[in-house]
């Protein structure tokens, strides 16, 4: 089914109306990041106090601007109270380790997508509240769209909290991080998780429903698919990074280099992508990540978890990107505006658009960005958007590799919130809708 039939089916905002249960009340995570669909899927679930609690489950997209579809209700359950165990005292890795409280039964006419299942109480103190479990549904082997959108679950998981740890001193127990976090553990409630852990709904639930709001054929995997499955980048025409898609394993950074060669166009509609190298252990069910190339015990120098420009050899993110992050960081709060560059416009991607630079795109830009270094910069390069409030700038490119494939870097976490505004009110704007329309065709021509 297309994108745009599917997002002609009812929607339904209901996914989002659940109140937020408080921290612990009930919590959740699945056994695996994404499933085929007609597959099974495992959930863990526990509640303090216990507590019945059903589950429903919701694809994300447009629908009319409801923003999801009812997939399925899961049969009443009760739910346990299951403890947090105490981080490793070695590598500081929380792993929940809760048994399967519940299956979800997909079926082979579930599209791929970003999906997300809404736990609810339906007892206790806390009933009528509850917390959100994403997931991805995968299409089926043999299909391919036109577009393939890489979700970065990775780094959710390296700001997860839960248990006490995460790979950030300023998340974890005593100001110490853990060198390994799991994905059998669900994530803090959401006043107490980290912005990252909030994973889709900040940076990559506008972005999803901008595309299929325009009806692009796309689908849908995560940083584990690309690592198992180098080979599903080859069939789609354009490559899309989404969000804050930091983390990356050897694996994932030679497949998108195989593509780019190859001449998949390539999208970042993020920043600070592909910054640090991670190696999985537990069948991609642990993240390791040292930070630094003295203390990881990994004896192979090319898969070293620190940056990957420090890699011996290098493999400079901008290589990839054109452009890369350089410090580029404020404060959530501390939003800056992309403008037009004037010389952007006798670009191909600016017919009908107003370039003006005095009509800022407000609130843009943050809380992380990247930066085009002029001197080191890739073949054809275009300027799209600039931003010169802070010490360090940001920038919006466009350019071509020798394959011929196009790539397009946002150059900022916040992008995409110029193309609809779920996640910040009133930030959409139609020039940003209007450049990545034509844009976005362009690549994929």
């Amino acid at each position: 089914m297309t994108v745009v039939a599917e997002n002609a089916r009812p929607g339904t905002a209901a996914w989002s109306r659940t109140p937020q249960a408080p921290p612990q009340a009930i919590e959740g995570y699945t056994r695996q990041p994404s499933v085929v669909a007609g597959d099974a899927l495992g959930l863990c679930v526990s509640t303090q106090p216990a507590a019945r609690y059903r589950a429903r489950v919701f694809r994300l997209g447009w629908y009319g601007g409801a923003g999801g579809r009812l997939m399925a209700t899961l049969p009443g359950n009760v739910g346990l109270a299951r403890d947090a165990p105490l981080p490793d005292g070695n590598t500081g890795i929380v792993r929940a380790d809760w048994p399967v409280t519940d299956v979800v039964p997909t079926s082979e006419d579930w599209p791929s997508g970003q999906y997300v299942i809404v736990l609810e109480l339906a007892s206790g103190p806390h009933a009528g509240s509850g917390s959100r479990v994403p997931f991805v549904v995968r299409p089926l082997p043999g299909e391919t769209a036109a577009i393939l959108m890489q979700t970065p679950i990775n780094t959710a998981q390296a700001y997860n909290s839960w248990g006490g740890k995460s790979l950030y001193e300023s998340n974890s127990t005593d100001q110490i991080p853990a060198v390994k976090v799991s994905f059998d553990r669900p994530v803090p409630a959401w006043e107490l998780a980290n912005l990252n852990a909030r994973a889709p709904f900040i940076y990559e639930l506008p972005l999803i429903r901008w595309l299929e709001r325009e009806g692009f054929d796309v689908s849908y995997q995560t940083n584990v698919d690309t690592h198992r499955n180098p080979s599903s980048l080859v069939g789609p025409r354009l490559l899309v990074s989404a969000g804050h898609d930091e983390y990356w394993t050897r694996e994932m950074r030679d497949a998108f280099d195989d593509a780019l060669a190859r001449g998949v166009s390539l999208a970042f509609m993020g920043a600070n992508t592909c910054y640090w190298q991670i190696r999985y252990e537990d069948g991609e069910r642990t993240i390791v990540e040292y930070r630094d190339f003295n203390v990881d015990p990994e004896p192979d120098p090319t898969l070293k978890t620190e940056r990957f420009r420090d890699l011996s050899p290098p493999r400079a993110e901008c290589d990839l990107i054109g452009q890369q992050y350089a410090d580029g960081l404020g404060s959530p709060s501390d939003v800056r505006a992309f403008r037009f560059v004037p010389a952007f416009a006798g670009n191909p991607w600016a017919d009908g658009l107003d370039i003006e630079p005095d009509r800022p795109l407000e609130r843009l830009v943050g809380y992380e960005w990247d930066t085009l270094d002029q001197d080191h910069a890739p073949p054809g390069c275009v300027r799209i958007l600039h931003c010169a409030e802070a010490d360090v700038p940001a920038d919006c490119i466009r350019w071509t590799a020798a394959s011929g494939a196009r790539v397009f870097s946002a150059g900022s976490l916040q992008f995409a919130w110029g193309l609809d505004d779920f996640a910040s009110p009133g930030t959409a704007d139609q020039r940003v809708a209007h450049l990545m329309r034509v844009g976005l065709r362009e690549m994929l021509s």
